[in-house]
């Protein structure tokens, strides 16, 4: 796939990368979703189609160029020019941009790891002039990150929307993940396969420390510079798409986009649509395994566990984290989810 995406595209960019608008989110979410929607979309504000491969029917300018899958591996870097100003958008797993400049305000921040890789994908120190850049007409471009946390300070077309989870829901789907992983930087932590892991101990050592670092980036950036940041639950983008995408466009990009090509963006971002697409094309369109991440009966019974709500809420509250942002029982997940 690498050597077709290569053979379509200029090898680079021109100019590096220094404003990079940010979509975050926090591993055993829901961004495979995401990064197909505004997939989609940024295809078809460039005048191109789609068709729909369950209806038949053609989405978009009818004449327009036919959406290249060999362009889309998933993120994190889309150029999506007619939707952000810089061209370039990041969506996945990061830190918020700028939180580097406050991070020794946070206490507990510098002496509290990550419980795996990739929690923090944009500043982890990747080669950016390795990875492809998706839907671009160039395969890579280098990414100033020292630019880009600076921009977060100064430049308003650097901004970020965060999409979260709820905090045990998330642990869940990326504890069986991690279980189920082949790779030893997944399915080990602290040297212990992390299928003799309790989920507890799990929640407790690994998954809240790192979703609360993750959270307090974007909740302190966005009261450093108000009117950067905004902060979403990750429900909303499956409970009203197209209104939620078009809200999370909003603060990015400064301008409204028109409604009808974001109902037909999410309408073929969805999970059956892309189902069919990746039974066409043979093979999966991110190259992941966490978008069917499943947690196990007796892990799922545990995240239901109200008296383990309170006390990983209180865990949350107590470094800083605003906890009324989440659901206080299991009651109130499936009242919001109804």
């Amino acid at each position: 796939m690498l050597q077709r995406l290569l053979r379509a595209s200029p090898r680079r960019a021109r100019g590096a990368v220094t404003i990079l608008p940010v979509i975050g989110c926090i591993p055993g979410g829901g961004v495979w979703y995401l990064r197909f929607a505004f997939a989609f979309l940024a295809h078809l504000t460039q005048g191109g189609q789609v068709t729909d491969r369950l209806s038949g029917r053609i989405v978009g300018n009818p004449s327009g160029r036919p959406f290249n899958f060999d362009h889309l591996r998933g993120g994190p870097l889309f150029w999506a020019p007619h939707l952000v100003d810089s061209g370039h958008l990041f969506i996945g797993h990061t830190v918020c941009p700028g939180f580097n400049r406050i991070s020794s305000k946070v206490p507990w921040w510098a002496t509290t790891p990550f419980g795996a890789r990739r929690y923090d994908y944009l500043h982890e120190g990747f080669d950016y002039g390795h990875v492809p850049v998706d839907l671009a007409p160039h395969a890579f471009v280098p990414v100033s990150v020292d630019a880009v946390d600076a921009a977060a300070w100064s430049k308003p077309r650097q901004r970020a929307v965060f999409v979260h989870g709820d905090p045990l829901e998330q642990a869940a789907i990326y504890f069986g993940f991690c279980r189920d992983d082949t790779r030893p930087a997944y399915n080990r932590l602290d040297g212990v396969r992390v299928a003799d892991w309790s989920f507890d101990d799990y929640l407790f050592r690994h998954a809240l420390p790192s979703y609360a670092k993750v959270f307090m980036s974007y909740q302190a950036m966005a009261d450093a510079v108000p009117g950067s940041v905004r902060i979403m639950a990750h429900g909303a983008p499956f409970e009203r798409p197209a209104e939620t995408l078009a809200s999370m466009l909003l603060p990015l990009t400064g301008k409204e986009q028109p409604g009808t090509m974001i109902e037909d963006a999410v309408t073929l971002a969805r999970r059956e649509h892309i189902a069919a697409l990746e039974l066409e094309l043979g093979g999966r369109l991110d190259g992941k395994r966490l978008r069917n991440a499943r947690p196990d009966e007796a892990t799922v019974r545990r995240t239901k566990d109200d008296g383990l709500r309170r006390e990983a809420l209180a865990f949350l509250a107590a470094r800083g984290i605003d906890a009324s942002r989440f659901p206080s029982s299991s009651a109130d997940i499936t009242a919001t989810a109804a």
